[in-house]
């Protein structure tokens, strides 16, 4: 497998010269997805960002699972640093498949809470200060945000 702390970025850099956004390719392969919490940490450290790092490790591992189990492809993962006009700063999250994509509103069972799975887009929801899905060309992408 390739080195993914070296793909190029894909945004412009901030003032301080360190890239506003990474990408990282994701395997589809259901193990792939641990893969994520040291590629995060490494770029919110970048940011010095480093009180996210649980919950944006948490909600990409969820995102990223759903995306090679359910979509059975791989995924692209995109990490950014935003900076609204509110002078606020938001991380987004990103995850891409080429999958057959799904409505979350479509769900039709609740949740068990003694459930080992299920529970990925709650957490998300939770976590997250947004998040959201929509299709694209190939697929679908699902995002979540959090503030800095």
């Amino acid at each position: 497998m390739p080195r993914t702390d070296r793909i190029p970025t894909t945004a412009p850099r901030s003032r301080r010269g360190t890239p506003c956004a990474h990408r990282y390719e994701l395997a589809a392969d259901v193990k792939a997805p641990r893969l994520l919490r040291p590629w995060i940490a490494a770029r919110l450290a970048g940011w010095h960002l480093h009180g996210l790092s649980d919950d944006l490790v948490l909600i990409a591992t969820e995102l990223a699972t759903n995306a090679v189990r359910h979509g059975g492809t791989p995924a692209r993962i995109t990490l950014v640093l935003r900076c609204p006009g509110t002078g606020r700063r938001v991380v987004r999250l990103e995850v891409e498949d080429s999958g057959p994509g799904f409505d979350p509103r479509s769900r039709t069972h609740p949740v068990r809470l003694q459930s080992c799975s299920g529970r990925g887009l709650l957490l998300v929801d939770t976590l997250s200060s947004a998040w959201g899905v929509r299709p694209t060309a190939t697929g679908q992408l699902v995002w979540a945000e959090l503030p800095t």
